[in-house]
């Protein structure tokens, strides 16, 4: 008896689905959802589309795709589907952006002094996740005259106006 009834709604469903008009109207593409705005120099993974036609599940091909995670930019991944005589697209938008700092680190030196000894400036390192040039700009004096405490700070700003900062500290002795 089950086997009678499931051959029944079988016949019934093509049946109802060979009545259907065909459309393209009926052809469905869609963008499944994803993160589509990364940080450079991260992974992208595509979220992918989905179609359908009435009840048919159908699979979207990448048509074509310019992503590079490690480039800042806007980028497009086309998808398309085609089914019976109906072809559709549709387009995602990746955002590729630098929102990171650049990273400083003080290089190694010597930072005290004895007044009237000629004080060395050892610098920074600097590193960026875009690649890009980094400016830096020095604010302080050391008066290697004035016996004190004197402080250097470095801003690093990128090309993407993302800035971070460090501070040396260096000390002029009086010696007596």
């Amino acid at each position: 008896m089950k086997k009678i009834v499931f051959l029944l709604v079988m016949i019934l469903i093509l049946t109802l689905t060979a009545c259907i008009e065909q459309s393209a109207d009926k052809l469905i593409i869609g963008l499944n959802p994803g993160i589509d705005t990364i940080e450079v120099g991260d992974n992208y993974t595509d979220a992918g589309a989905h179609a359908n036609y009435v009840y048919r599940t159908l699979e979207p091909i990448i048509l074509s795709s310019d992503v590079n995670p490690n480039e800042i930019g806007v980028y497009t991944i086309v998808y398309q589907i085609s089914y019976l005589d109906y072809t559709k697209t549709i387009t995602r938008i990746v955002t590729v952006v630098d929102e990171t700092p650049p990273i400083l680190a003080l290089n190694p030196g010597v930072d005290t002094i004895i007044k009237g000894q000629e004080w060395i400036d050892s610098g920074v390192d600097v590193e960026d996740n875009s690649n890009q040039n980094v400016s830096i700009e020095i604010l302080g004096d050391v008066n290697i005259n004035t016996p004190g405490e004197y402080m250097i700070t470095y801003i690093a700003t990128d090309e993407n106006g993302n800035t971070s900062s460090i501070m040396r500290y260096v000390t002029v002795l009086e010696v007596e």
